[in-house]
């Protein structure tokens, strides 16, 4: 019985580590590994039989017939070397080979004996394969549906702790090792094992003498190959550390492109990207060096060995002690053979020990009791709720920081039906609230009552439908509309979905879709903007019916109007219900029953919004004037539905028709400039297919591989003298085979008296062979290593730097969004890595298979060529294509189950407040069991052609010798030239095995090189970027009648007939609805997009002819969400500048509201800010990337939403940093909150990418036009 732990107790068991059992010890002692027995494990192992807990009675029947056919084939694999022994025999002891009968017979039994073993191992072998891989894919389904459903169950706290990598790394990786662990690898041991034994009882029984001397070959190369991982260990564990620090720096350069590319911090990124890969470089070569030498070691002590074998056992033939001389080919070949296999095993005997641990941990987690279980049926569950919340005196801390209480004996009343809002400054609590309403998390003390029944007495399931949560940042899952809304309540009706979304002001924008409610929005709804995914949150919400309703910042993605409308729709949907309201906007708080205001987790104010207002010298009084208007007038004009269409201006000189448009979410929205990805990019009313080709350039013909060896720039020298040692290399076997057939001539034609004697030299040769080996193996291996890493880092970075100066509408396409280009460049990268070292390193087995080819058609051309062209290769080949077919279609299906693996793990807080654990649950066991039927669907090609490769030998013998004993019969051809051109051939067939090992990676790399070059070649603005006009600027802006549609969708323009002008010094806002374009603006400013027609010009020079590095050197760009990234605050300021000092720094960060914050902390401008700033808080992050942007003392500031994602408290903090940096200097700001630009000089109300009104805010007040109503509904006055 698995002892249940909880959390807490898991959380201290992560760090532990454990010591190997004696008997693990002691089976890595006797194998040469002692390196093994002195590791210390992650976890302390589960044993061998435990990692078959979740085996069915027929997973264990397949595995057990597996074991026993894994013994037999072990037994049958040493049989070619006994029969070749006796074929041999038969060669060197027949005296008279022409139309000799006896010759005939005895040859032929061999050829029988050749054909029916070789069957049978690929029989049993198959067999064996399939019954393993089939038994260990239905365990691991099995695990990977466990830990999917104990995942679901843990509670809020626990993933705090923990990193989504990690859980789905266990989720992975963690059981590939297990799968790993117990399939063929045990197979592939038992075997090893059995081979070894049984070579060796052979060899005993041939003769014990002879045995003795080479049965050191096996412990001595375990023992190399042990020393060979030991040495390697910390290479290999350091170049793995570096890159994925490299694999970071690209990550984190082209999510953020756009932040790069306006920072023109393109080349410093390359640089550090290229730093990382170096340093990586240097442990892959330090871990090439040492394979090369003990690879070159291991076949030096065959080879010697192997000569000390023959050399001795010509000893024992000249003295009679062996009386056939056939014997001792036979045992030289058994031991040899069986010393490599138990040489190899080393690696499976890793695998499984892994495979335990791996299991361990799974095991440790599947098993662990959550604190309260998400998905328990336990507890209440009540009928009618009335909706009375009360906190009493709850106290509560997060598990990361239990000394710090973010409540603090908070007690508060909601009468049912009321709606009340919760304010104060980040960190008050205010969140934390609602995590605990919904049972996220469990208060450390005090009481949460519920009609007076505390929420821990409820079914967790039952209070999470009684409370519905839209949260800040809604999360919607890949699939349809329809489908992401039926997720809150499964039983729905289309017509109920249809109601749910007019209220959510849905509808109308989802019926402009070309596909409706069967849109398919993409992976976290990347197919929609901000405010559209909101609304549909709010549409999944209001369909789940709840008696309560959460809003945490619920509208936060909505411009005013929008949010007005939503709002009310709200009010509607939710009469008779209380509603707890979260909002950083105080105007969306106005009409609520009761405000309470909270202050270090405690109330600290408490009343209506006129009430608290009255007290002028409170908390809510003051984060009201924050955002309140100065000296306005009050619009009294009708609402803006019954508004005339005439427009406001300064000046009239400019056309005041306004254009007929699409609709306000008719065209792309980009919520954050700064942004990289398309999360922000809304679907356009028609959605239609449409093929991009990029730079008008039609697509070539992929040229696959040959790509890679034509784009080795630099590195020409390091592969040709690669190539020409792998050549040598390759000459190793056409060398053995040769000596091997002079030491047959030698059995057969020297006389018993001079054997000894003539088989010295070919010792000696072997063992020179040997040597040869050790140089020529450790050269190949290391250069081809260099090579490859040379060459595939060279391609990373230019395939780097071609991203990192691409134009944003690249991006923009799905195929090419900025995730797929991350995950492209690292995957095909090491794709092609493993190829060129792989495939570069079989350069030596092609040279061998084409000169033991050739050797064997000079030696007997009709066996050469009939070895060549037998059947079985054409076979193999064409299992392979059709293995290679279903391996592809897994593989696209497994990126499909780690995909929605992913989403369930990233979002698994909205799957359990919507109570959608077993919906979600369901549906990933459905995805891997369809998985599962692909992957079972390719395992008999994957056996067969395990089979038939493991067993080529047999049938290549059989072919060869069939064919040569009946030539030499016929008087066609002589004894020695059948066992040459045999034995050639047999050989290559080794050499065919180590190519067709590599036969997947190199399939794979075919697509994986397109894919890169095509990253790499696409045109981009690399070779232009300093072309053009340098003109000195002073800030004067003049958009001139600008068109612009975005290129995924040139049918809607965004920007429809624009004129909008700043002048040097002035303070410029841009405000309007959702999708108006104004993001745009700045867009092409920056020149992240190119515009259809018009003409935007600074300073009278038209912007295309502008130098695009000088453009972005005088423009300086903060976003709503600050991109920071990984290193110290100076290096984040400093991005992409040159020449700047420390007193330059300092003096951006007094004005930007932030040098006292540095100089406190312990490192100073020297912290770390973590992975996106992850170290700091929001308004801190802000703060820097205004520094950023005042280093650069630029002429013009552009600021888009510079604030919106911020607490009254530090907007108030942020504004006035930003009031600063725009003095003195051009400032285009874009903002919804619009009492952050009421000072602006001049404001423009842009609608359907029009300008409508424009004006300074009084002028516009007095118009009371569209802006004016915008007024009026974040007025917080009345």
């Amino acid at each position: 019985m698995t002892e249940l732990k909880t959390n807490e107790q898991f959380a201290d068991d992560s760090s532990e580590q454990y010591e190997q059992s004696a008997i693990d010890k002691f089976i890595s002692i006797i194998l040469c590994r002692g390196d093994f027995a002195k590791q210390k494990l992650d976890a302390k192992p589960v044993s061998f039989f435990q990692l078959f807990r979740f085996a069915t009675t027929c997973d264990r029947f397949m595995l057990s017939i597996s074991a026993l056919l894994a013994i037999f084939t072990g037994i049958g694999q040493p049989m070619i070397c006994l029969i070749g022994g006796k074929l041999t025999n038969v060669f060197l002891l027949t005296k008279t080979f022409e139309r000799n009968d006896t010759f005939w017979y005895q040859a032929y039994i061999y050829v029988y004996l050749y054909a029916s073993i070789g069957i049978t191992m690929v029989i049993t072998t198959t067999i064996q394969y399939i019954c393993a891989k089939n038994a260990s894919l239905n365990i691991t389904c099995t695990m990977r549906q466990e830990y999917m459903k104990s995942l679901l169950r843990q509670e809020a706290a626990w993933f705090d702790q923990q990193k989504t990598g990690t859980l789905t790394a266990q989720l992975n990786a963690n059981i590939e090792k297990i799968k790993d662990g117990i399939g063929d690898k045990v197979g592939m041991i038992l075997r090893g094992v059995t081979m070894f034994l049984t070579c060796v009882i052979i060899g005993f029984i041939y003769d014990w003498r002879l045995t003795l001397v080479m049965f050191g070959t096996g412990p001595i190369s375990a023992a190399l190959l042990s020393t060979m991982a030991r040495q390697m260990e910390h290479s290999s564990s350091m170049q793995s550390n570096t890159d994925g620090r490299a694999a970071a720096v690209l990550e984190e350069s082209i999510m953020n492109v756009k932040t790069v590319a306006a920072c023109n911090a393109q080349e410093t990124m390359i640089k550090r990207y290229a730093a990382t890969l170096k340093a990586c470089r240097k442990f892959a070569l330090h871990a090439y060096a040492f394979a090369g030498f003990f690879d070159g070691l291991f076949f030096l002590v065959l080879y010697v060995f192997f000569a000390a074998g023959f050399y001795y056992g010509a000893y024992l033939y000249q003295i009679r002690i062996i009386m056939n001389p056939g014997y001792i080919f036979a045992v030289a070949n058994l031991i040899m053979f069986g010393s490599y296999n138990l040489g190899v095993l080393s690696p499976h005997l890793m695998a499984v020990l892994n495979a335990r641990v791996a299991a361990a941990l799974n095991f440790n987690f599947k098993f662990q009791k959550p604190s309260f279980d998400s998905s328990s049926t336990d507890g209440m569950k009540v009928n009618e709720v009335k909706g009375e919340i009360e906190f009493q005196n709850v106290k509560f801390s997060y598990p990361k920081s239990k000394e710090h209480l973010v409540l603090n004996g908070l007690s508060w009343t909601a009468k049912p039906g009321d709606t009340v809002a919760l304010v104060g400054h980040s960190g008050c609590g205010k969140s934390t609230s609602t995590g605990l309403l919904t049972r996220l998390y469990n208060c450390n003390s005090g009481a949460i009552l519920i009609d007076g029944i505390n929420i821990c007495d409820i079914n967790i399931h039952t209070l999470r439908n009684i409370v519905g949560v839209v949260q800040q940042e809604p999360l919607l899952f890949s699939g349809t509309i329809k489908e992401n809304i039926r997720l809150g309540k499964l039983d729905l009706t289309d017509q109920e979905i249809i109601d749910a979304c007019k209220i959510a002001n849905a509808h109308d924008f989802i019926n402009k879709l070309s596909e409706g409610y069967d849109t398919m929005i993409g992976a976290g709804g990347i197919q929609l903007s901000g405010g559209q995914k909101q609304r549909i949150a709010i549409a999944r919400t209001i369909v789940r019916n709840p008696r309560i309703l959460l809003l945490d910042e619920a509208t936060s993605a909505l411009d005013a109007e929008s949010e007005v409308i939503v709002q009310n729709a709200l009010k509607k949907a939710f009469v008779g219900r209380t509603t707890i309201i979260i909002a950083h906007r105080l105007s969306t708080l106005r009409d609520s029953n009761q405000i309470i205001v909270l202050d270090k987790g405690q109330v600290a104010e408490i009343g209506t919004h006129k009430e608290l207002c009255n007290n002028k010298d409170g908390i809510y009084a003051s984060l009201v004037k924050s955002q309140q208007f100065e000296a306005q007038q009050k619009p009294t004009s009708p609402p803006v539905e019954e508004l005339p269409l005439e427009t406001f201006h300064r000046s009239n000189t400019r056309d005041s028709r306004n254009s007929s448009g699409y609709g306000i979410m008719s065209s792309f929205t980009r919520g954050s400039i700064m942004s990289g990805n398309v999360t922000c990019v809304s679907i356009p009313e028609k959605s239609t297919e449409i093929t991009v080709e990029l730079n008008g350039k039609k697509k070539s013909k992929p040229k696959g591989l040959w790509q890679l060896y034509t784009n080795c720039h630099g590195n020409y020298g390091k592969m040709i003298i690669a190539l020409l040692v792998s050549f040598l290399r390759g000459l190793e076997l056409p060398l053995f085979v040769l000596i091997f057939d002079l030491t047959f001539v030698v059995f057969a034609q020297a006389k018993l008296e001079s054997v000894l004697e003539r088989i010295l030299p070919i010792a000696i040769i072997y063992i020179a062979l040997g040597i040869a080996c050790l140089i020529v193996i450790f050269s190949a291996t290391f250069t081809f290593g260099w090579t490859a890493e040379c060459v595939v880092d060279s391609l990373r970075l230019r395939a780097m730097r071609n991203m990192l100066y691409q134009n944003a509408e690249y991006f923009d396409t799905p195929s090419t969004s900025t995730a797929v280009t991350v995950t492209r460049i690292s995957v095909d990268a090491q794709t092609l890595k493993r190829s060129r070292s792989a495939n570069d390193a079989n350069f030596d087995n092609i040279v061998a298979i084409l000169v033991l080819v050739t050797i064997a058609v000079i030696f007997n051309w009709p066996v050469g060529l009939l070895a060549v062209k037998s059947p079985v290769t054409h076979f193999d080949a064409d299992i392979d294509r059709k293995y290679n077919a279903e391996v592809n279609k897994c593989a696209l299906k497994q990126i499909v189950t780690g995909q929605l693996a992913l989403e369930i793990v990233e979002q698994i807080r909205t799957i359990q407040l919507i109570t959608g654990e077993e919906h979600f649950h369901r549906l990933y066991v459905q995805t891997i069991e369809d998985l599962l039927y692909l992957q079972k669907k390719s395992s008999p090609y994957e056996a067969i052609l395990f089979a038939v490769t493991s067993s080529f030998m047999f049938f290549s013998d059989m072919i060869s010798y069939a064919a040569g004993i009946a030539l030499i019969y016929y008087g066609y051809s002589l004894p020695q030239e059948i066992f040459t051109a045999s034995w050639s051939i047999a050989t290559s067939g080794w050499a065919l095995i180590m190519v067709s090992g590599c036969l997947n990676t190199f399939v794979m790399a075919s697509p994986a090189s397109n894919s890169l070059f095509r990253i790499i070649n696409t045109g981009s603005d690399m070779n232009s970027v300093d072309d053009g006009l340098r003109p000195a600027i002073t800030g004067d802006v003049q958009f001139n009648k600008i068109k612009f549609s975005y290129p995924t969708r040139p049918q809607r323009n965004v920007l429809n007939g624009l004129n909008l002008a700043a002048y040097a010094g002035q303070t410029v806002a841009v405000t309007g609805p959702s999708g108006s374009g104004k993001s745009t603006v700045i867009a092409l400013l920056e020149r992240f997009y190119r515009f259809n027609s018009g003409q935007l010009t600074l300073d009278d020079n038209s912007i295309t002819k502008i130098s695009l590095r000088y453009l972005r050197e005088q423009i300086a760009l903060v976003g709503q969400e600050p991109i920071l990234f990984s290193g110290t605050i100076l290096e984040n300021i400093l991005l992409g500048t040159t020449g700047k000092t420390l007193s330059d720094v300092r003096e951006a960060c007094k004005i930007a509201n932030i040098i006292d914050f540095i100089e406190t902390s312990p490192k100073g401008y020297d912290t770390e800010v973590g992975e996106h700033g992850v170290q700091l808080s929001g308004g801190q992050k802000q703060r820097i990337a205004i520094a950023r942007a005042l280093v650069r003392n630029p002429k013009i500031l552009l600021l888009d939403e510079a604030t919106s994602a911020l607490d009254a408290e530090c907007e108030r903090t942020v504004q006035q940093a930003l009031d600063a940096a725009s003095s003195g200097r051009t400032c285009i700001t874009v903002a919804h909150r619009l009492s952050s630009i009421q000072h602006a000089d001049q404001i423009f109300f842009v609608e359907n990418g029009k300008v409508v009104e424009e004006g300074t805010h009084q002028e516009l007040v007095e118009f009371d036009g569209k802006y004016a109503d915008l007024i009026r509904k974040q007025d917080l006055s009345s």
